[in-house]
């Protein structure tokens, strides 16, 4: 028998925008959903399930323009995406964890706002590599001023694309409009004037040697959260969690396992 079209249109919706790391258990306990930086891609999470326990299942938000859905406008507000993936992580029947990076942990923090307005809060909220979302300000200079070299210079000062992509003109420049897409988001980003807070946990996590993001500004998560909030800082810059995945996926597993319903 096929799914009511309600459901079957739901299914759809869920499978666009959210990619499973691993193949699904009908006992998950938990989804812990991983949200992409400027030009990221889902599948840039595919390692992360094996850090993480079975009975969790794993996601990683597939914006549009990208993987599976190459071809496809691309957002160009936080809300694009925002919207689409609270209202998809709200159907699930299972508690749900956030962790999003650099531009992932704006669309997190929205997406958490949006989930807790709704009676669905998230079960714990992790941004990474980004100031506080009140505090965020857009670069000095916009992406789309600056020059290819320019760009392709702060993708390398940053890190986050393999040596190797560098090597294929076609593939670095697949990468570079998309992060020059992605920055645009980014710098468009307001936190607008009513002070919200997140009731679920906080734990942000960022490098000590992250010139985009001054530890002072990490610190100021600290400010929306209405209970608890811990700060990680390690050794590194915005994209320090490739040299410390065991320290991240311990502490997202602490917390999975302090929330994991009884």
């Amino acid at each position: 028998m096929s799914a009511p079209p309600g459901e079957a249109a739901e299914s759809r919706q869920e499978q666009r925008w959210l990619w499973d790391t691993r193949p699904r258990t009908a006992a998950a306990t938990a989804t812990l959903v991983l949200l992409p930086h400027s030009g990221g891609s889902a599948q840039g999470y595919g390692d992360w399930a094996r850090w993480l326990p079975s009975d969790v299942r794993v996601v990683a938000a597939q914006y549009p323009g990208r993987g599976a859905r190459y071809g496809q406008p691309p957002a160009t507000d936080i809300a694009a995406l925002a919207d689409p993936l609270a209202e998809v992580l709200a159907g699930l029947d299972t508690p749900v964890h956030v962790f999003g990076h650099s531009l992932g942990a704006l669309v997190g923090f929205e997406v958490c706002w949006r989930l807790q307005r709704a009676g669905r809060p998230a079960a714990a909220f992790h941004p990474s590599a980004a100031a506080a979302a009140h505090v965020h300000r857009a670069a000095s200079t916009s992406p789309a001023e600056l020059t290819d070299d320019e760009l392709l210079a702060l993708l390398k000062e940053r890190g986050g694309v393999p040596d190797d992509i560098f090597l294929e003109p076609d593939l670095m420049d697949l990468v570079m409009d998309a992060c020059r897409t992605d920055m645009a988001v980014t710098d468009s980003y307001s936190y607008g004037d009513a002070h919200r807070r997140l009731d679920c946990p906080v734990v942000a996590f960022g490098g000590d040697r992250d010139s985009a993001v001054p530890v002072e500004r990490l610190e100021r998560w600290r400010e929306l959260a209405t209970g608890t909030c811990e700060i990680h800082v390690l050794s590194g810059g915005h994209f320090y969690l490739h040299d410390h995945m065991a320290t991240v996926t311990a502490v997202v597993r602490q917390h999975l396992k302090e929330r994991r319903p009884l």
